[in-house]
């Protein structure tokens, strides 16, 4: 026997009922493909990408980190100190360079509370995470030393400069330890926003951006020597530590354009052409240096004026009951699904939304 299902006629008035439909109306549409808006392409400005900045901060912060321990290292003389110089000058390339990519975000959008924690992050994990990763690229440097001598032979390992074969050797051993030290780089901003996400694509970033830099730095070292590998090996590490966090922020950048799904960008307001890819669910909008889309300088603004929402197959934005409202194409907003190509106001700020087509469900 089946129950009879009873809807009371106070139930069929309440206005969450037609919220409801509403918003599952706006779904459906979309995932039909109708009324599918496609939004004109916003220009960024080349500081606010972040295949650029993080690749500027990444290169950075390991120029610095040579800076302040190159004058103390001495390629000629071999000690127990020199030996800890060269260790404490390699963490600190991965911690500097975490440093200054955790603070970059942070430091374009004005919110320093956020450069400061991020960036303290940045050094903390990439410093202890470099210790890490140093022992097993130590492991990795044990291992692949007798392979290459078993392969291509003593000599042609122990004289690189000389043997195609060994150089090659070299840029593929130097390659992987590289990956295995940065690979912890950029971790930081992710661990501060507590965003795993973020995290993941630092690590994915930091991994082959070490890889790459790690590969470049021989053929650097190679071309400053004159063919060599025996002088400028000062020159050729400025250059090199650089090439290597340039690569791994500038992988980061790549990693997260890449794997973006959702997206804010300022029209009009204090950040203009700067771009705030959605991470966090919910993603807090406000003047508030704890929010993860910071507004500042604009009273009409609340500390927590508006919220992003991720639901089922996309996104919701939502007012918090604020003064001066959050209003979407011109229309004031409670709650509503976001779509492709909607320019949404907030105070003086307008962004335009955008988010990844998805493939239809069945």
């Amino acid at each position: 026997m089946t129950s009879k299902l009873r809807i009371t006629y106070e139930e069929l008035r309440n206005p969450e009922v037609d919220q409801v439909l509403k918003r599952q109306a706006e779904e459906l549409t979309l995932r039909m493909g109708m009324a599918t808006r496609t939004a004109e392409p916003q220009k960024v400005s080349l500081i606010h990408k972040s295949w650029f900045n993080l690749m500027i901060a990444g290169a950075l912060g390991a120029f610095i980190a040579w800076a302040v321990f190159e004058p103390y290292f001495d390629d000629e003389l071999v000690s127990v100190g020199q030996g800890f110089i060269a260790i404490l000058m390699i963490f600190s390339v991965g911690g500097l360079t975490g440093l200054m990519i955790g603070c970059m975000e942070g430091i374009l959008a004005r919110n320093f509370v956020r450069a400061l924690k991020a960036g303290g992050l940045g050094f903390l994990v990439g410093f202890g995470g470099g210790f890490v990763s140093a022992m097993v690229a130590g492991l990795l440097f044990t291992f692949l030393d007798p392979l290459g001598i078993a392969i291509i032979g003593r000599e042609v390992v122990e004289d690189p400069a000389s043997y195609l074969s060994g150089f090659l050797f070299l840029v593929i051993r130097r390659s992987l330890i590289w990956a295995g030290v940065f690979m912890a780089v950029g971790l930081g901003p992710g661990i501060a926003l507590k965003s795993k996400k973020l995290a993941m694509n630092g690590f994915l970033g930091g991994l082959i951006g070490g890889a790459i830099g790690g590969f470049l730095f021989d053929p650097i070292n190679y071309i400053v020597s004159g063919g060599t590998l025996m002088f400028g090996a000062e020159i050729s590490r400025a250059i090199g530590f650089s090439v290597v966090g340039g690569c791994a922020g500038l992988m980061m950048g790549l990693v997260e354009m890449i794997s973006k799904e959702a997206w804010l960008v300022m029209t009009e307001g204090p950040l203009k052409g700067k771009q705030f890819i959605i991470y966090k669910d919910p993603t807090l909008i406000g003047s508030s240096p704890r929010s993860e889309i910071y507004l500042f300088k604009d009273p009409a603004i609340e500390p927590a004026h508006a919220v992003i929402h991720t639901i089922r197959d996309g996104y919701e934005i939502e007012d918090k009951d604020t003064p001066d409202g959050t209003w979407i194409n011109g229309q004031r907003i409670k709650r509503k699904r976001l779509m492709t190509g909607d320019e949404i106001r907030i105070g003086k700020a307008r962004f335009t939304y955008s988010e990844r087509p998805k493939r239809p469900s069945a």
